[in-house]
């Protein structure tokens, strides 16, 4: 049994050669239901984000799917285009979500002053006092935390004066309470003692 090869051979092999090639990659084009699907896509995930929609065309969809333009899409790549859309909605909408949440508990301890207190609870609580590198479900503990916090207000004066001059001016105020006081407070110090 002797081989011939008419053009270079990147492998040699001995015995019986079968090569097993897949079928043969369809390069069909989006369907027109697809193309509206897409284009609708694009529309609402612009809208939502406020994002250019030529910008969403090219730097998700085209980028991810490895084409220059909608019409290079081909129907095996559409359930891709419509998942790295979905995808880009979500992870922007939870990244704005995220940013307005930082700037409100930002806002709300400026507005409170309290820094340390905010800090501490995040170090205890999280481990984590810097709210960029946060998780949603944490910033909204933060955020429950800094609403709720009441700062604790200095104990005022209870109108209690025990200077020599206002004891004074309670026994010339009422002089048979003080003597009637006075007298019980002897006697029983004189019983117990």
């Amino acid at each position: 049994m002797t081989q011939q090869f008419n053009q270079p051979v990147d492998q040699v092999a001995a015995g019986n050669i079968n090569n097993y090639l897949g079928p043969a990659e369809e390069k069909e084009p989006l369907s027109n239901a697809q193309r509206k699907r897409l284009n609708v896509l694009v529309a609402e995930v612009s809208e939502t984000l406020e994002l250019d929609a030529r910008d969403i065309w090219r730097d998700v969809v085209h980028a991810h799917v490895g084409v220059d333009s909608i019409n290079e899409i081909q129907r095996s790549q559409f359930s891709d285009a419509v998942f790295v859309l979905e995808n880009f909605r979500e992870t922007e909408r939870m990244r704005v979500n995220t940013r307005l949440m930082v700037s409100r508990i930002t806002s709300l301890t400026k507005e409170k002053k309290i820094y340390d207190e905010r800090d501490a609870f995040c170090l205890r609580t999280f481990g984590e006092r810097h709210l960029n590198h946060m998780t949603i479900e944490q910033l909204r503990q933060v955020l429950a935390f800094v609403e709720d916090f009441q700062a604790v207000e200095p104990a005022t004066n209870t109108g209690l004066d025990l200077t020599p001059e206002a004891i004074l001016a309670v026994v010339s105020r009422y002089p048979v309470h003080f003597g009637a006081t006075l007298v019980i407070g002897a006697l029983i110090g004189a019983v117990l003692f």
